[in-house]
Order: C-alpha cells, then sequence, then structure tokens
C-alpha cells in the first residue's frame, strides 16, 4: 500500500495544506489539499473518496475536484457516514456555490456518487476491505480501517480522548492518526475533541494493553502554531513507549 500525504495541517498557507490523503493512486481519504497538491492527470485517476467528518478542512476539495473532472466523463464513489453526506449534499452540494455535483453534467454520469455507510459494517471500495467506526469529535465522525493484502491501516480522522473505544474493534498495523495541539492546550482540545502528545501516548497505552503491540504511527492534522511543541512532545512520547513514529508533511510518500 502506498500512502502519499497529500495535507498535513488544520490551517492553510503557502507552505501548509488541509488533510487529504491518497492511497494507491486512487483511493483519497478527506478532501481538505486535496486538488492543490495534485496534477489533473493525477486527479482523473482518482475513483473513489473516504470522507471522515463534515468540517470543512475535509471537504473543501471536493468542489474544485468536480470541477476537474467534469468532462472526465467518470463518476466518482464517495463513502461517509450519514450525518457528513447529509451535511455536504445540503450544503456544497446544493448547487448555490458550484453545479450539484451529484447529477451534474448529467443524472446517468454525475461526477460525485455518494455512497452513506453504517459502523462496524464492512464494506469493498476498490478492492479494500474497510471498515467504520465512531470516533470522538465536534461533530458525528468517523475512523476507517482499510484492508489490502498484508497491509492494514487504521485512519482515525479528527478525534480526540475517548479514541480507545475503538481498539476492540481494530487490528492495524499502520495507524495514521491527528495530533492537532499541544500539551499546554488541553482545554481545547477537549472541547474541539482533538488529540494532544499526552492523550496520544493514554490511548497508545490502552491499544498495547488490549492488543499487546503498538502500531507503526503516522502523525498529521497538526496545528501550525503548535506544530514545534507537538514535534517535541511526541519525540518523548515515542521514547516513552518505544514504538516507530513519522510525521507526516504534505508530499510526502510511504510504502507502509
Amino acid at each position: 500500500m502506498e500512502l502519499r500525504v497529500l495535507g498535513a495541517h488544520n490551517a492553510e498557507s503557502k507552505t501548509t495544506r488541509l488533510e487529504s490523503h491518497l492511497i494507491d493512486k486512487v483511493l483519497v481519504l478527506d478532501a481538505g489539499g486535496l486538488t492543490r497538491s495534485l496534477t489533473f492527470e493525477e486527479q482523473a485517476g482518482i475513483r473513489a473518496v473516504i470522507l471522515s467528518h463534515r468540517h470543512f478542512d475535509h471537504v473543501r476539495d471536493l468542489l474544485p475536484l468536480g470541477v476537474g473532472l467534469l468532462t472526465s466523463g467518470k463518476t466518482i464513489d464517495v463513502y461517509a457516514i450519514e450525518d457528513t453526506v447529509k451535511f455536504v449534499s445540503e450544503n456544497l452540494m446544493d448547487g448555490s456555490l458550484y453545479p450539484d455535483f451529484r447529477i451534474f453534467p448529467s443524472p446517468e454520469t454525475p461526477v460525485f456518487r455518494f455512497h452513506t455507510i453504517e459502523f462496524y459494517k464492512e464494506f469493498r471500495v476498490l478492492g479494500y476491505n474497510v471498515m467504520a467506526v465512531p470516533v470522538y469529535h465536534a461533530v458525528p465522525a468517523a475512523g476507517f480501517q482499510i484492508t489490502s493484502g498484508s497491509t492494514t491501516l487504521f485512519y482515525t480522522g479528527d478525534t480526540g480522548k475517548g479514541l480507545s473505544q475503538a481498539w476492540p474493534h481494530v487490528d492495524p498495523n499502520v495507524m495514521l492518526t491527528e495530533v492537532t495541539f499541544g500539551n499546554g492546550d488541553p482545554d481545547r482540545a477537549a472541547v474541539a475533541g482533538h488529540l494532544t502528545p499526552n492523550l496520544l501516548e493514554e490511548t497508545l497505552s490502552d491499544f498495547k494493553e488490549l492488543k499487546g503491540y503498538i502500531p507503526k504511527i503516522i502523525v498529521a492534522h497538526m496545528n501550525p502554531a503548535w506544530e514545534a511543541t507537538v514535534r517535541r512532545e511526541l519525540a518523548e512520547v515515542q521514547r516513552r513507549l518505544g514504538f516507530e513514529l513519522q510525521i507526516s508533511e504534505a508530499d510526502m510518500e510511504l510504502d507502509i
């Protein structure tokens, strides 16, 4: 499984992009910094999108992706939980900002076809086995376990304290997780439903107690104002728990 990080932050600037990831050039995990990271030829290779939740930094680039694929004749399958499908349909795909790409350029061959998924029910996407599990966030959100061959990736999406409730249901050897704030801002992390290095350490300790191991950890969705602190605090967590850690950056390509 090849993972390409398209965006690794929750705020955008000249040097940072909103969160988005591309698996094997065909499967997108969240659509924050998606289109600004890919050529039109690469965008044309996308066949499916999985959305973790409805926040803007995870769905924004669906619209420019729709424009880029308008004349391609392709239909992209988009998978998300009911809350996300409803919100995106009513607020992004209602035709007021851009065309309603659920029925445009034609109802027979729209740019996007949305699929509502249920928690804990495995489904197939492009040959991948995928399962959604609920995770705690400020809005309804899902983490996704994605399996291909010998690789099982768990993508947490945005989440905070309470992530350990997902552990009985997943068995990844790689975990792509958010860590948004530093340990010095626990109240904001709690209200917003995000992780700090301390919270990551707690939930990884729970994982190890239950499973007997800690998977390789890839960290994304950092807040740029906290990034230097988060990197330093994550190094301390890694030293204490002894796991493999990769802090992601835009355009990073990983063979997982």
